[in-house]
């Protein structure tokens, strides 16, 4: 913005020398401005947290103490920074809030930040004390006269009073009248934030210098010459046409200084706007925060040599966008046997399966309990059952099975590896159950018509019996003995072969390995659940 001053017609007071000057300045967006999306307190509540977020911790300041600053209402303050903190009409917010609390646990002000702005985004120069001494109707209309200054745009008072809008009332979402933008640039002057020359402008418009510092002079007398430095615009006068004349050289002139440093001294005096827009000025739609580099990763084991688990889905259509899967290291040991099907589930599914294990190792159930129990049922299912991993592993592998003792696993006692007597007598009177006659009903007598004999269209094949158990058998030579079913000749070709069978299942197991075991074995295999299952994945491997 250049530099305009005027030049005082009497020395100032002695308050106004001793009074230091606010030369702090922010850069506010365009579309903050000129949309009327957003209502005249959010204008200011952001000049306003933006100087205070420029320090290295942002702004920390309480809500009370912000309306402080700019003379307003607490409500306002807050009716401001809630509708800068919700998405706008092209889905850009312009502040972010974080809580924060006390190390004891008490709650203390939030750190409020604002959306960088883009290399390609209008914005405009607002001098902080600007908000603090204007009300937010004039500070809206400041802005714009400030923008149109600096991009040598003729300004009248109706397209002020079009940019301006009521958000409140009957008469909320319509512009101003141009009666009351003139009152509201007659205020303006007043404050000596800004100076009219009246019909100094373009075609007898007003011209409008919008100061960094409200000027302690008072008004020019008339016919004065403003000493702004500022080149008046330039017009043809009449049959000279509307181009200059030959050879007098291009029409360009010499472009404002990029200036994207507020913090420069030597920018004080910088224009009002940056460059112009060649693009899009929003580049993101409420774009999150980037995260660390820690959380975009996994915690899993706090060695180096552990793979991670997950497999984030990154199709087009953005099914998952939320943060990523934590594991801890206790989780990932127990379902190292199922990890290749954790792996192949989606990211809900394994937060699902990850609370599940979680919760069971909670409950008390032990770690090398709960991996035994998923190895041995991974092992007893075939590969291509598995249809659905992530059900697999909620609905058959983790869930326990055996009655309501919580030593109990599957029938067998882990602590002791001894049978359960409570799953014993259940499934003894489950048998009973199921063996035992149904009661007899009573029979409805239908008359049956006597049977029809019919004679054979065939001689029936001949029938013998089996001379072991009795059942029927088909004897193709009736001058031989039926022979035996295929039940018996099996058995009797098998005891033959292999001899006697052993009169009892041994009781004790004899170890996968052979060294020996104190569980009890199971059927005829000799072995207890562990030994089997260990030579089970021996085999395997």
């Amino acid at each position: 913005m250049p530099r305009t001053t005027a030049v005082p017609s009497s020395p100032p007071p002695a308050g106004d020398q001793a009074r230091p000057q606010r030369r702090q300045r922010v850069k506010v967006p365009l579309r903050l401005v000129t949309n009327p999306h957003y209502a005249d307190v959010a204008v200011t509540t952001y000049v306003k947290i933006a100087a205070l977020a420029s320090r290295p911790e942002g702004c920390t300041a309480a809500t009370a103490t912000i309306a402080e600053y700019v003379g307003l209402s607490k409500a306002s303050v807050e009716r401001g920074m809630t509708q800068l903190m919700r998405p706008g009409p092209d889905g850009v917010v312009e502040l972010s809030s974080t809580r924060r609390s006390l190390p004891g646990g008490c709650g203390t002000s939030a750190v409020r930040r604002t959306r960088p702005l883009s290399a390609t985004e209008r914005f405009v120069w607002i001098p902080v004390a600007a908000a603090e001494d204007l009300t937010p109707r004039q500070l809206r209309a400041y802005a714009l006269i400030a923008y149109a200054q600096t991009q040598k745009i003729p300004l009248t008072e109706s397209e002020i009073a079009g940019a301006l809008h009521h958000h409140s009332g009957q008469r909320a979402g319509q512009p101003l009248t141009t009666a009351a933008a003139g009152a509201i640039v007659d205020e303006l002057e007043a404050t000596r934030w800004i100076t009219v020359e009246r019909r100094a402008g373009v075609r007898g418009r007003h011209h409008f210098i919008a100061h960094d510092i409200p000027s302690a002079a008072q008004d020019l007398p008339c016919g004065q010459p403003s000493p702004t430095g500022v080149a008046p615009s330039s017009t043809s006068a009449p049959g000279e046409g509307s181009g200059s004349s030959a050879g007098a050289g291009s029409l360009a002139t010499k472009e404002e200084p990029r200036t994207d440093r507020p913090d420069d001294e030597r920018a004080l005096f910088s224009p009002a706007v940056g460059e112009v827009q060649v693009g899009e000025g929003v580049e993101n739609r409420c774009a999150r925060l980037p995260h660390d580099s820690g959380e975009d990763g996994l915690a899993l084991r706090a060695d180096d040599h552990q793979t991670p688990l997950t497999t984030p889905l990154t199709n087009p259509s953005g099914s998952y966008d939320g943060p990523g899967l934590t594991v801890s290291a206790r989780v990932h040991a127990v379902l190292e046997p199922v990890h290749w099907l954790f792996r192949q589930t989606s990211v809900y599914m394994q937060r699902r399966i990850a609370r599940e294990v979680g919760r069971q190792l909670r409950s008390g159930i032990d770690d090398a309990r709960l991996r035994q129990r998923l190895e041995t049922r991974v092992c007893r299912t075939f590969t291509d059952e598995i249809r659905d991993p992530g059900r697999w592993i909620l609905g058959v592998g983790l869930p326990r099975w055996g009655c309501g003792i919580f030593d109990c696993e599957a029938g067998v006692l882990w602590s002791s590896g001894r049978r359960c007597s409570v799953c014993e007598e259940i499934v003894r009177d489950r048998r009973r159950a199921t063996a035992q006659p149904e009661a007899p009903t009573p029979a409805i007598v239908h008359p049956v018509p006597a049977p029809v004999p019919v004679q054979p269209s065939a001689l029936a094949a001949p029938r013998g019996r089996c001379p072991e158990c009795g059942c029927a058998v088909l004897v193709l030579n009736r001058a031989q003995p039926a022979p035996r079913c295929k039940p018996c000749r099996e058995e009797h070709e098998g005891g033959r072969a292999s001899g006697p069978p052993p009169s009892a299942h041994p009781e004790v197991c004899a170890g996968w390995d052979g060294s020996g075991c104190t569980r009890p074995a199971l059927g005829s295999t000799g072995l207890c659940v562990r030994c089997r299952t260990r030579r089970m994945e021996r085999a395997a491997s």
